[in-house]
């Protein structure tokens, strides 16, 4: 089943996944198949991918992705993917999907830490790297750069 929304990625999501696809080409080369499959680095890349191409669209407003407060707007991605959150807003008119931002390593979640996924992306949305609004021009220009 082809999905209804066109999936965009914001920079920072860009870049985030682009590491993790570097890092698992290296273990690629460095490892053998059986410990390739195995690595932890490896099976959050496979995660992730299912969860932005097949999971998320299948219905971007499920009640478990909500957030609330301030960042009620967002919605975020976290089953099988223990301390790594992946947030999103979406649209259904124009139908997309706007992935934004994944934590890397140095902020996995811990509630109550200030490097916290939840806290970094909540500093990031006051400065306003990040809308909601498919409208806004900056996310044109995301939609624009940055493909599947």
């Amino acid at each position: 089943m082809k999905n209804k929304y066109l999936l965009r990625y914001h920079e920072f999501y860009y870049q985030r996944i682009a590491k993790l696809k570097e890092q698992v080409k290296e273990l690629y080369k460095k490892l053998n198949p059986d410990e390739f499959k195995q690595h932890g680095i490896v099976k959050l890349a496979v995660r992730i991918r299912k969860a932005d191409q097949e999971i998320i669209p299948e219905n971007p407003d499920r009640p478990e992705y909500r957030l609330k407060d301030e960042l009620k707007k967002y919605r975020r991605y976290k089953q099988g993917l223990q301390r790594y959150r992946l947030f999103f807003c979406f649209s259904n008119q124009p139908p997309i999907i706007l992935y934004l931002y994944l934590n890397d390593e140095k902020h996995l979640r811990k509630a109550g830490s200030k490097k916290d996924p939840y806290e970094e992306f909540k500093k990031l949305a006051a400065k306003k790297h990040f809308s909601h609004n498919p409208e806004d021009p900056k996310i044109q220009k995301w939609i624009k750069t940055y493909c599947p």
